[in-house]
């Protein structure tokens, strides 16, 4: 028999995939946000579309300087992105106070973030008006990389250090296994 559940709570019941940090540099500064709601959108070309609320810093980061990159971080890094979820870019460095690294990015300007198991480099190609507080930003791809030895066509999550961090709501985490 199902329950019913309050409507705040219905999009986690679909909304449990990898959370990503989103980088972006805008004016020599980068900033970070962690982001577990995001979709693909289209494989040719490789659009990938991000819910992010166009009060927080990353918005306007990715508004002025029109590109991005999607990081996919490992279950170890967990602390460092609720961390990183838990201040602003406006007030703080926050790779200073996450303990965090960029690596250059191939082929645009914003910054990656190391020690991910994967980046998608995005130029951006839309921001929708979907709510009062929040806009869609839709990114195609123009590279991708993942750490060979984590991902052969699907993600292979044997291996701790490979899974990925997948957020439940909250403060609530959980970490995929294959079978």
């Amino acid at each position: 028999m199902l329950k019913e559940i309050n409507l705040d709570l219905a999009t986690r019941l679909i909304n449990h995939g990898p959370v990503v940090l989103i980088s972006s540099m805008y004016d020599k500064k980068v900033n970070l946000t962690p982001v577990a709601w995001h979709m693909p959108v289209s494989k040719k070309p490789p659009v990938i579309a991000l819910e992010i609320g166009k009060s927080h810093f990353i918005y306007d980061c990715i508004i002025k300087s029109r590109d991005f990159v999607i990081n996919v971080p490992p279950k170890g890094l967990v602390e460092k992105v609720v961390k990183c979820g838990s201040c602003s870019g406006r007030d703080v460095d926050k790779l200073l106070v996450c303990g965090l690294s960029t690596e250059p990015s191939l082929k645009i300007k914003s910054p990656a973030v190391g020690g991910m198991l994967a980046v998608m480099e995005c130029v951006l190609v839309d921001a929708p008006r979907v709510a009062e507080e929040y806009d869609i930003v839709i990114g195609e791809v123009k590279y991708a990389a993942v750490r060979e030895e984590a991902f052969q066509d699907h993600w292979l999550f044997e291996k701790e250090e490979f899974r990925t961090i997948h957020h439940l709501g909250d403060r609530n985490f959980c970490f995929p296994e294959t079978m």
